[in-house]
């Protein structure tokens, strides 16, 4: 949600900013605009819509600029228009804003009594004007205004009296700084930055930033400070789409490289590393996420019930909006693993900070190794995914799934639930798992696409944990496609929702539990009976032939800890299809955001 970006340095801003705001597209957005100035003039230009309108905007500017910031807003105080649109400027401060002020109305009565007169409705141009009310020297009018706002930012600072340099300010809302060779810049995530360079800094809460273009300057309450430069692990080409038409396509193919990473990571010399985080000690185990993490976390309860068949160990799985304001009882052996891929989801992030505030263990599964909840989690799993641009996680989703799976067969080792042999059968079906999969890359979905991209409606159905990777892959499918979607237990079908079945509804079947198989295949043929068009995604194993098939997937057959990850595959591929028959921006859905940092 929000993208920000500045430049300082001898390149002409204009286009380093439109090139930065246009890989921060991914994070969801309604409108841009950009602030840029040389000794002589500030020129501000705002657009509402897709950037290539900004960008046809800026075309009419003349003269050379090498200083500036950009912003992409998701709007949360105002409406969608120009107005509205950062940047913001009041008297000699203009700045963009990502996050929430929270007092912000109170701000803005106290201002307009001073004679302050705002144009906008939102709570970024009252920062712009909190800063300037200050009468005192830049630093200063900074750390005025962090004490008088509450809420979350990341701020970067442009004053019309200081020409060659920028400030930046956070306050639980990411921020970095490029460190290049005669230019600096700041943004939201590292990926503006590649482009120029790899080296970088985070900045913490209560900071403060000062950069010209041949330095950078970092203040907190003891002062000037020194920060530890990291180095980007991202190429530009992970950033990239690399010959795909769309990021979304790539990230689903970049899963066959991320299980060697995974491997590479989470195996030594035949067993199961010391990077896989040991919970044996624990005996209530809490896991708190959100949208597809959400479902992700859903699967690692599923293992844990059913292999951690001792029951030394309770698991409960929350949705993180919802975590906070139920009632815990923690004791020293609770555990709060949090799952996010940007590692900035608000909700989430503020469920492990109560923890931490309780004392409770946490444990972050997390893609982003400087992000807020990396940083603050008392342990990390990291996921290796890489960046990952497209709205509707993929690869993340699936390294979600694949930690939480390593954690839990740890677990049954350790605890002596499953032997040496099962270990390291499980383990060899690791290393081979992107051999496993790869033939599911080669099957042509649109095909199935090319049933499904009319539908008004389509349904799942599954049992146990066909039915959580349902829940996955009916969000893929509203996420990027906007066709309803929902999900049943199989077995509740007749229970009601089998009143929603009209002839030719599809209804999509999982059933890869040999278990549950025969069960499973009697509530499909339910739904046919009442005129379903019936869709089965089966391991190899199960025989379907007295069936009538609209369309059949057939998976390899592997272990429990594994499946879920297979079965998911093919339908991300039919989601991707289907979005891009009826003509819908797949990478940037309408109406959401990749990185939520507001509840």
């Amino acid at each position: 949600m929000c993208g920000i970006i500045g430049y300082i340095g001898n390149k002409n801003v204009t286009g380093v900013l439109i090139q930065g705001l246009k890989s921060l597209e991914y994070r969801g957005y309604d409108s841009s605009g950009i602030a840029i100035r040389n000794s002589k003039d500030l020129k501000i230009v705002k657009s509402v819509g897709k950037i290539v309108n900004l960008e046809e905007k800026v075309k009419n500017i003349n003269g050379i600029y090498n200083v500036g910031i950009g912003h992409t807003r998701w709007a949360t105080h105002g409406e969608v228009n120009e107005i509205n649109c950062h940047p913001h400027n009041v008297n000699n401060v203009t700045l963009v804003h990502n996050g929430i002020i929270e007092n912000f109305r109170e701000l803005k009565r106290e201002l307009e009594i001073i004679g302050y007169k705002f144009k906008s409705n939102t709570d970024s141009e009252v920062i712009a004007a909190l800063i300037d009310s200050y009468n005192g020297d830049k630093y200063d009018a900074l750390v005025y205004a962090q004490m008088k706002m509450r809420g979350s930012y990341a701020l970067v600072i442009m004053f019309s009296d200081e020409k060659d340099c920028l400030y930046a300010m956070k306050k639980d809302s990411p921020l970095v700084v490029g460190i290049g060779k005669n230019e600096n810049l700041v943004g939201s995530d590292v990926s503006i930055i590649l482009p120029y360079t790899k080296k970088y800094i985070d900045i913490d809460d209560g900071e403060i930033v000062k950069i010209t273009k041949n330095n950078v300057s970092v203040y907190n309450e003891n002062g000037l400070i020194s920060k530890n430069i990291q180095i980007a692990n991202w190429s530009l080409d992970d950033a990239q789409k690399c010959g795909y038409e769309h990021f979304m396509l790539k990230e689903i193919n970049d899963q066959k490289q991320l299980c060697i990473k995974l491997y590479d990571k989470f195996v030594s010399e035949n067993n199961y590393s010391n990077e896989i985080p040991d919970i044996s000690k624990y005996d209530n185990v809490d896991i708190v996420a959100c949208g597809s993490a959400f479902f992700a976390a859903s699967i690692g309860k599923y293992l844990i019930d059913n292999y951690i068949c001792d029951g030394s160990i309770h698991v409960n799985v929350d949705v993180s909006s919802e975590y906070r304001y139920k009632k815990h009882f923690y004791n020293d052996k609770s555990l709060v693993i949090v799952l996010s891929q940007s590692g900035e989801t608000a909700d989430t992030l503020a469920c492990l900070r109560m923890a931490n505030s309780l004392n409770v263990d946490t444990l972050a599964i997390v893609n982003v190794p400087s992000s807020s909840i990396a940083k603050e989690a008392k342990m990390v799993m990291p996921m290796l995914a890489g960046p990952e641009i497209a709205v509707a996680t993929t690869k993340g989703y699936f390294a979600q799934v694949l930690d939480l799976s390593l954690i839990v067969q740890k677990l049954a080792y350790v605890k002596g639930l499953i032997s040496k042999n099962q270990k390291d059968e499980l383990i060899r079906t690791f290393k081979r798992l992107n051999d496993i999969i790869d033939d599911l890359f080669n099957i042509d979905y649109s095909k199935i696409a090319s049933k499904l991209f009319l539908k008004e409606h389509i349904y799942f159905i599954g049992r146990g944990l066909d039915y959580i990777v349902g829940l996955e892959a009916s969000l893929k499918l509203k996420e990027i496609s906007y066709i309803h979607s929902d999900v049943y237990q199989a077995g509740e079908l007749k229970h009601g929702p089998i009143a929603l079945i009209n002839k030719n509804t599809p209804v999509f079947s999982i059933i890869t539990n040999d278990e549950v198989m025969e069960k499973s295949l009697s509530n499909a043929i339910e739904a046919q009976s009442r005129g379903a068009k019936l869709y089965l995604l089966v391991t190899e194993e199960i025989n379907v032939d007295n069936l009538k098939i609209e369309e059949l997937i057939c998976v390899p057959a592997v272990s429990d800890f594994y499946q879920s990850l297979i079965n998911i595959i093919p339908f991300q591929f039919i989601a991707y299809e289907v979005a891009k028959m009826k003509g819908c921006d797949v990478d940037k859905p309408k109406n959401l955001a990749k990185s939520v940092t507001v509840e």
